[in-house]
């Protein structure tokens, strides 16, 4: 039976009321993520990352702190940083923690541009395999280890170990500040990372492979990548990636403004 003229238009009414609602929610909220990275380089040591991202309506404010475990490689690597981008008034700032300044740096710096690195790969992945069992608690949800492994041509491998959980809404509005953020700077969809989907799909993508495995569903919160050549038993490379924070919260424009302690400088 057809719906009568009255009803499709109530119908379309609560719709466009929805869709409202829903824009007016995001841009009226923030979300806070706090991230935890290890990285185990050959002749660097492991390397230490702590990185807070606060995602609000075109905005976006990130700091982090850097830290390397080996001493000669401290004075390359050790640093504290903060960057914000703010797409409603078009400023961009960076500082510094540790000397307590900060600068303006041209906006259009912030905004996309293309990549022309080569991306032409002379050992291409052959295979890919994915294996999935229940596992820790994380976030009070019980996830799922997916162990993804990628080999290639030369018998290299590439071993990627996700923790996935049940939809975070934070997570998802999260993704969807970041994405609008990014479209704004002039970033193509296709390009822009997708926040809580893991590498793994990613790389499938990256690496043009020979087939494609079902996307992960939920959210990855927690991840390992390790690198090995081929018949070697210990990986020559290393990441570990981890949320450890992550929160939904009324708008504070003073999250996407600059320290008043700090002190502006030209660079």
């Amino acid at each position: 039976m057809l719906l009568e003229p009255i009803t499709r238009t109530m119908i379309k009414i609560g719709l466009i009321v929805l869709c409202a609602y829903n824009v007016t929610v995001a841009q009226s909220q923030q979300v806070t993520m706090e991230i935890v990275m290890v990285f185990d380089v050959p002749y660097v040591g492991p390397i230490n990352r702590q990185q807070k991202i606060i995602f609000g309506p075109n905005m976006r404010h990130s700091v982090e702190t850097t830290k390397a475990e080996r001493f000669y490689a401290r004075m390359f690597v050790n640093e504290s940083k903060g960057k914000i981008i703010d797409n409603n008034s078009n400023n961009y700032w960076k500082y510094d923690i540790e000397d307590k300044e900060y600068w303006a740096v041209p906006f259009e710096k912030a905004l996309y541009k293309k990549d022309t690195t080569s991306t032409d790969d002379d050992d291409p992945v052959e295979d890919i395999s994915r294996t999935e069992k229940n596992d820790i608690i994380i976030f009070g949800k019980q996830s799922n280890k997916w162990v993804t492994t990628f080999t290639s041509a030369k018998g290299n491998r590439l071993i990627l170990e996700e923790w996935s959980v049940s939809e975070l809404p934070a997570l998802r509005l999260a993704d969807s500040l970041n994405r609008a953020l990014e479209l704004k700077l002039g970033k193509p969809d296709s390009i822009i990372t997708p926040i809580g989907k893991g590498f793994s799909s990613m790389m499938i993508r990256i690496r043009d492979a020979p087939y494609i495995l079902d996307q992960i569903p939920g959210e990855i919160i927690k991840a390992s990548i390790k690198s090995y050549k081929k018949d070697e038993k210990e990986p020559n490379f290393s990441m570990g990636i981890k949320i450890t924070r992550l929160d939904s919260e009324t708008l504070n424009m003073n999250n996407f403004r600059v320290p008043k302690e700090y002190i502006s400088i030209k660079k």
